[in-house]
């Protein structure tokens, strides 16, 4: 990491962690590489199981075409898991180098730079990918031990002879090679979400150079908000695979979507959890920088505001019009409005935009079931009303 940046170079930063993320992004702007992985992955985990589905009947293959919950994991997560994060890196390195110019007292670059030296050296460990492939599928093996035939979640092309316990063809490779290949992304993503939080943590450590008065009303760290914007396709992959396994239940056996209720609340805390949680690590700091800066600032607005009554207040009675131009107002004025700001100070550094965005993007990959469920009779009968 350089020890320093370039005003241009800083501000393209800033204009690049202003941008709001957009989904198409992922295809724009990835690399021929990351493209190239994403196919690939998403063809292993997804084309195998529709040939042998096909191979086996024309029944089976209709059961896979309409299984919601693998073929949105498959042609859904798995691609943007990949896709997403390249972006998600280079939000990461933007805010750290946001740190290293500004927040970062000089003297204390070099224990910056050895945290963020760990991070990457993890981040991009191979030991740690086999480690994460081998947690893969030492899953799929704990989950085939508590599953049945008779189990909801399969529906019948997973099921049939010729294939590893009761699976089918089909099934035993969405069970042995699709399925770890999801579990081994999500897997991977969760990791480097906890080596960012292990970054976050060991900077919290250090004497940040924060401004309790910073008009952000987060002393200048507002800009760490960039990096929450990143996690927006990982709470969408989250929405996906719920709202896949409810479709299957919904649209396939007859349950009413109204029993699936409190799973909404379990999706929005799980999403809170991941993607919110490691912000709070700055929670500790900015307490105590609002608390240094209330007695700062409040003892420093106290004795402005004792000059001014002694100049002014005796007065009163003997002002005139011109009293309307003197400078004391308006810089009284000024001076309270900045320390105004130290009672505005968020204690946690997450916006309110940036928190609906995050439980929106969980929450929009089931309106499609939501709209699916209900009769078509009652669907158009309403579409009518609002139309007339």
């Amino acid at each position: 990491m350089k020890r320093s940046l370039s005003d241009s170079s800083i501000q393209r930063q800033k204009s690049a962690l202003s941008r709001p993320h957009q989904f198409l992004d992922l295809f724009r702007r990835a690399s021929a590489q990351t493209l190239t992985r994403a196919a690939a992955s998403t063809a292993i985990a997804w084309v195998p199981v529709a040939v042998l589905s096909a191979l086996r009947s024309g029944h089976s293959f209709v059961s896979f075409l309409t299984d919601y919950a693998s073929l949105s994991r498959f042609l859904v997560v798995i691609p943007v898991l990949i896709l997403a994060e390249p972006p998600l890196r280079e939000r990461l390195t933007q805010v750290t180098h946001h740190f290293e110019a500004f927040l970062v007292p000089r003297d204390q670059h070099p224990k910056f730079h050895a945290d963020w030296a760990s991070y990457e050296k993890l981040r991009d460990s191979w030991f740690a990918r086999i480690l994460l492939l081998v947690l893969a599928y030492a899953t799929v093996i704990w989950l085939e031990q508590y599953l049945s035939p008779e189990g909801a979640e399969f529906m019948s092309w997973w099921k049939g002879g010729g294939g590893a316990r009761f699976f089918s063809p089909a099934g035993t490779w969405a069970a042995f090679v699709s399925y770890p290949i999801l579990f081994y992304f999500t897997f991977l993503w969760l990791s480097r979400q906890l080596l960012w939080v292990r970054f976050l943590r060991s900077t919290t450590l250090l004497n940040l150079r924060l401004v309790p008065a910073h008009p952000d009303h987060l002393g200048g760290l507002g800009f760490i908000e960039a990096s929450l914007r990143g996690q927006l396709p990982f709470s969408f992959c989250m929405g996906v695979g719920m709202a896949g396994a409810v479709a299957n239940r919904v649209l396939h056996e007859g349950h009413p979507l109204f029993a699936f209720r409190y799973l909404a609340l379990v999706l929005i805390g799980a999403v809170l959890l991941v993607c919110i949680a490691p912000y709070c690590m700055f929670v500790g700091t900015l307490m105590q920088m609002r608390r240094r800066g209330m007695y700062g600032y409040g003892a420093f607005a106290g004795a402005v505001g004792e000059q001014f009554e002694k100049k002014w207040l005796h007065r009163a009675d003997s002002l005139d019009d011109d009293v309307l131009t003197v400078p004391d107002f308006s810089t009284t004025t000024d001076l309270y409005g900045v320390v105004g700001n130290i009672d505005d100070i968020r204690v946690i550094p997450v916006s309110l935009v940036d928190l609906y965005a995050i439980v929106i993007a969980a929450l929009v990959p089931a309106l499609p079931v939501v709209i699916g469920a209900i009769p078509f009779d009652t669907l158009m009968r309403d579409a009518v009303k609002l139309m007339f």
